[in-house]
């Protein structure tokens, strides 16, 4: 655990969503990353740790990251943050929304978190990194990605920002997907070298895999 800051991760709901709460240590503070689904387990962990919430950061719009940013706001008035582009898309709406772009930074007292733009699961989706952990949404899984037929879904572009996030990988990264399928929470980067899509060179057929993949897929009635 780092001493500066340490991250809760929490499973919720029936599709395996995951919701992330990271705790700035020295100044009592934390973020949360999707919230959904468990607003009691969510508010017991915050509880428990003794800190408040200051913010709330959505990867994308769709219902099964976002339904709880509504109860936390009653309860705390924090900081809600989501990409321009999204909101801009969706129409998006709620109390203390701030709008931010590619490469902005969200400050968790002395903590800065990067905002990585990766559209293509929805029009503006958003990573947000925080030193060598990358919370990706519905971007990337372990073994996948997001599906692309949703309103807002484009192959192209989620072909470009997964070859971004694949650069970033590089690094030495720590993967805090948005949805877990199978063994922990987290993933090291050099665990995506078992993704099939970080291995697909051509748009066509990145296409044609990710076509057939969705078709599989049993969360896309959220995905709206």
């Amino acid at each position: 655990m780092d001493t500066m800051y340490s991250i809760n991760q929490l499973k919720v709901g029936s599709i395996n969503n995951c919701t992330y709460i990271i705790i700035n240590n020295d100044i009592k503070e934390a973020v949360i990353i999707d919230p959904a689904w468990d607003l009691e387990k969510i508010v017991a962990n915050l509880n428990t740790n003794g800190v408040s919430l200051s913010s709330i950061l959505l990867t994308h719009s769709h219902y099964d990251h976002t339904n709880l940013v509504e109860p936390l706001l009653k309860i705390f008035n924090c900081q809600v943050y989501m990409a321009k582009k999204e909101i801009n898309y969706y129409g998006f709406r709620c109390k203390n929304l701030n709008p931010v772009n590619d490469s902005d930074k969200i400050s968790i007292g002395k903590l800065k978190m990067d905002c990585v733009l990766t559209p293509g699961h929805t029009a503006g989706g958003m990573c947000f990194k925080l030193e060598n952990k990358l919370f990706t949404g519905d971007t990337i899984f372990i073994r996948g990605c997001g599906i692309c037929t949703c309103k807002g879904g484009d192959y192209n572009e989620m072909f470009e920002s997964i070859k971004k996030i694949k650069e970033i990988a590089k690094k030495n990264v720590l993967i805090y997907p948005g949805h877990y399928f199978e063994g922990d929470l987290k993933y090291e980067s050099e665990y995506l070298k078992r993704n099939i899509y970080f291995h697909i060179n051509d748009k066509e057929v990145f296409k044609k895999v990710i076509t057939l993949s969705s078709k599989k897929n049993d969360y896309a009635k959220y995905e709206q």
